[in-house]
């Protein structure tokens, strides 16, 4: 095991690169490839940054300065030694208690707002914590897709690290309510596919070898949605 991974244990659910299994290291490396592009010459915050592997990814697109918050003091302390640098510094964090002292241009914010029952004061601090003009990039998993048996909000879903999982537009409800401005071109997608809700179907899915085998055969990249649904879903939302 290299020396940047010995610390760390794969618990399942936090993704280590080289450790989680290819498509979801695709899905994962694609949301800070889609997020890049909207770095140049950007303060940034990467809330749940985990081992800090997007830090290089942003700021070579750019940013001028990296902040990573995680709530995890071994995953900080492993980000700061492996990717640590002049702009680039880790810090614990918890998103439900955090009160930023210093603003930034964009906040990225993946796949974390469905581990937290705090969602609401997680996205007002979110908001508090951007400059006036600055933009979240938010990304969940699709509950349709991922967790099928829940119909609502507040139905368990089906992976039991997460407290609750989202549709689009119950997360684009939950962000307006706090402040933000999500224009119906800042809803984005990955592992995206004709999508049926029928129980024949599911019900063969699960007979074969996958879980969903459409999670392995569709693109990871993120692009707009259409008429497709996608696995995880990622809005752009601006203060």
């Amino acid at each position: 095991m290299s020396n940047n991974q010995k610390d760390l244990s794969f618990t399942g659910e936090r993704f280590l690169p080289g450790m989680s299994g290819r498509r979801i290291e695709q899905d994962h490396y694609q949301r800070y490839n889609f997020a890049s592009q909207f770095c140049k010459e950007k303060s940034v915050l990467d809330f749940a940054c985990g081992s800090g592997y997007g830090s290089t990814i942003l700021t070579q697109g750019g940013a001028c300065s990296y902040t990573g918050k995680d709530i995890s003091p071994e995953s900080v302390e492993h980000a700061n030694r492996k990717y640590g640098a002049e702009n680039i510094s880790f810090s614990v964090g918890n998103i439900c208690e955090f009160d930023e002292i210093d603003k930034y241009d964009l906040i990225t914010c993946f796949e974390t707002i469905e581990h937290v029952t705090c969602y609401k004061n997680a996205l007002n601090n979110l908001y508090s914590s951007l400059k006036p003009g600055g933009m979240l990039l938010v990304s969940s998993p699709n509950r349709p897709v991922t967790s099928p048996k829940a119909n609502n909000l507040s139905d368990k879903p089906a992976n039991t690290f997460h407290t609750q999982e989202f549709i689009p537009s119950e997360l684009i409800e939950e962000l307006c309510n706090v402040g933000f401005n999500v224009d119906k071109n800042g809803i984005f997608g990955q592992r995206q596919r004709m999508f049926y809700n029928n129980p024949v179907v599911f019900a063969l899915i699960r007979a074969t070898k996958f879980p969903d085998i459409f999670a392995y055969i569709t693109s990871p990249n993120v692009t707009p949605v259409t008429n497709k649904t996608p696995r995880y879903f990622l809005l752009v939302a601006n203060k």
